[in-house]
């Protein structure tokens, strides 16, 4: 009968341990789904307004999605320009976002002060007219690569795009605008 009583017990005391070792866990599990979910919606935004102002032609908008110490390097203008004359579109078709990325974060008291992402779209493909006389439209791929500070507190003059980089995929072609740290 004692054998039976202290397995009992020892039953009794390792659900109440793994019911205690479950809740703990669940709130991280909470705030890391958060996190990754909010980090997520953020990353297809920003990837989402790239494609709009690449397709649309926008330059304006492209260079308000930049940090302010990259729109003010000396080659700046000229690489923007190099994006543009790049990147060929007649017709968006359809692009693919990853809205996962590696990156950094640091929290003071509970509150982010600096955060950054290094996200990919992994192709927008779009028409464009080829050179014959048939006036035949031909698929293109690019791919795009950026670091943006989303985040930071001590300089916020950093908060944006650091660096973009666009690539034909067809040809492996590239153009980059910023510093690639």
């Amino acid at each position: 009968m004692s054998r039976i009583k202290s397995v009992a017990i020892f039953l009794i005391v390792l659900l109440v341990g793994i019911a205690a070792l479950s809740a703990c866990s669940s709130p991280r599990e909470g705030l890391l789904n958060k996190l990754t979910s909010e980090e997520g919606q953020l990353i297809q935004e920003k990837s989402d307004e790239i494609i709009r102002c690449l397709t649309d032609k926008d330059k304006e908008a492209f260079c308000e999605l930049f940090s302010e110490e990259a729109r003010q390097s000396d080659t700046f203008d000229q690489e923007v320009d190099a994006v543009f004359d790049f990147f060929s579109c007649e017709v968006y078709t359809k692009s693919e976002v990853v809205d996962t990325a590696g990156g950094e974060s640091s929290s003071e008291d509970g509150e982010r002060t600096e955060w950054s992402v290094s996200p990919e779209i992994t192709y927008i493909e779009v028409l464009q007219e080829g050179n014959g006389d048939d006036e035949e439209l031909l698929d293109r791929y690019y791919g795009v690569k950026y670091d943006w500070q989303i985040k930071d507190s001590a300089n916020p003059e950093h908060e944006g795009l650091n660096h973009f980089e666009i690539t034909l995929l067809n040809i492996d072609e590239k153009v980059e605008v910023g510093k690639n740290e």
